[in-house]
């Protein structure tokens, strides 16, 4: 490999979305795996609040392709670029020959937000391609297609249920006469009314997932704790261009260019609109961003439950719907300045923010501490924000142990599932064996327990 050759290659996995590939796992991320590694009964029996979709497809992936971070994060990429192909079907028809059949899906392909999420050992890749496809489907009548997306999408993640909720509101619009006509009888207007695919496919919908409802309120019990942050009229400003970009407060500085992002997004949404002709297709897309967000935001401040990676699909919304807002302009030397811009602006942040967010290099710190530990020493994981990267990187999992000197309860959305009180310790070994103690932040030291007589 040449000089030039080795500099490229640098550069596209420091400075470019690559960088996410190669990196150390985090702590959700370890979970996915740990829980993936289990048998398939115990993955029905513990999945509750995350439901099981995505963890039996990784059951079998890394049965097949091992647990490497780049052989994980290929599944979830897969997902991603399925979602891809979808949109380039869609735009064709959206779009026909204009240059926005092929600009759209490169739109898609390159958006931070979704890119970000396409490298994690997570559900959301193919969460990215289920929403994806609920949305074509919706806006293409395929009300077959339409239940089996939203139905794997929601066994997928949960909060995929909310695209059938906008669509329910959007239907119930644009259908109302034709469903309660005054000429109609009552009893024709019901018989209409079930009838209607759409109907019958929320109705399957909702069936299908009556179990995992049940299920749910079995676990409500969980939810008295929870990581969730709360939301501010701070966040409000910045909601649109956060979404778009997957900006979740790091680094700091860039909360008043986000809202600034914001204005100019909300304004390009309502151009998008603004054309009669483009309506039946602009305007479930703009219901897409912001019910959800309205919803699930005022919500929040009584229980926090905004997360921006959870309403993913909103940012596949706002993708396409800013091609109408390219399309909205008559004058074609302006639609292209206006993609232009766009392209450019997202490049330019893939190349210079991967590295402003790193993930703790918790790989380097185990490459150094399987190759010093001794057969009678100990990994120990200083606290429980630590433990599954710490489980899934110790070559010796027997060893691995949580330091809880207070016995508090393993938190639930951490990953209990995957925890048990058997690696519990509350003091360290005793000298010459030595205890690895892993900080939150990836770094380590050696300690032990010192007899006084020694």
């Amino acid at each position: 490999m040449n000089f030039i050759t080795f500099n490229f290659m640098n550069f596209l996995f420091t400075h470019t979305p690559l960088f996410y590939f190669i990196q150390s796992f985090w702590r959700d991320e370890a979970f996915s795996i740990l829980l993936a590694q289990q048998p398939l009964s115990v993955i029905f029996q513990k999945t509750s609040v995350e439901p099981p979709v995505y963890y039996l497809l990784l059951h079998f992936w890394i049965k097949l392709f091992g647990t490497s971070e780049i052989a994980a994060r290929s599944l979830s990429f897969i997902g991603f670029a399925l979602a891809t192909i979808v949109v380039i079907e869609w735009a064709h028809i959206l779009f026909k020959n204009h240059w926005l059949s092929k600009y759209t899906p490169l739109l898609f392909f390159l958006n931070p937000m979704l890119l970000y999420y396409a490298f994690e050992v997570r559900a959301y890749g193919w969460y990215i391609f289920f929403a994806t496809l609920s949305l074509f489907a919706y806006d293409q009548k395929k009300w077959r297609l339409y239940r089996i997306a939203v139905i794997l999408g929601i066994y997928t993640h949960l909060y995929l249920g909310i695209i059938p909720f906008v669509h329910v509101i959007h239907y119930a619009w644009t259908k109302k006469r034709a469903l309660y006509s005054r000429s109609a009888s009552w009893r024709r207007g019901i018989s209409n009314f079930f009838k209607d695919p759409f109907v019958t496919s929320i109705l399957i919908i909702g069936i299908s997932f009556i179990p995992w409802i049940i299920r749910l309120f079995m676990e409500l019990g969980k939810f008295k704790n929870s990581w969730y942050f709360p939301v501010d009229f701070h966040l409000i400003r910045s909601v649109l261009g956060n979404m778009f970009l997957g900006y979740e407060g790091t680094p700091w500085y860039l909360w008043g260019w986000t809202q600034i992002l914001s204005v100019i997004l909300f304004i390009f949404f309502c151009i998008a609109c603004i054309p009669k002709q483009n309506r039946g297709k602009t305007v479930p897309l703009f219901l897409m961003i912001f019910i959800p967000l309205i919803i699930v935001i005022s919500i929040s401040f009584v229980k926090p439950l905004f997360v921006n990676r959870y309403l993913i699909f909103v940012t596949i919304a706002q993708t396409v719907l800013l091609s109408y807002t390219i399309k909205s302009f008559s004058n074609t030397t302006y639609q292209k300045i206006l993609a232009g811009c766009i392209f450019a602006g997202v490049i330019a942040f893939n190349i210079w923010y991967p590295l402003q967010h790193p993930k703790p290099d918790v790989r380097k710190t185990f490459q150094e501490v399987n190759l010093l530990k001794n057969p009678h020493d100990m990994i120990v994981a200083s606290d429980a924000i630590i433990f599954l990267e710490t489980l899934y990187y110790a070559e010796d999992k027997k060893s691995v142990r949580l330091y809880n000197p207070k016995n508090v309860p393993f938190p639930w959305y951490i990953g209990e599932t995957v925890f048990s009180p058997e690696y519990q310790i509350s003091s360290f070994p005793t000298y010459p064996s030595r205890a690895f103690l892993i900080k939150p932040d990836g770094s380590y030291i050696m300690t032990y327990y010192l007899p006084e007589n020694l």
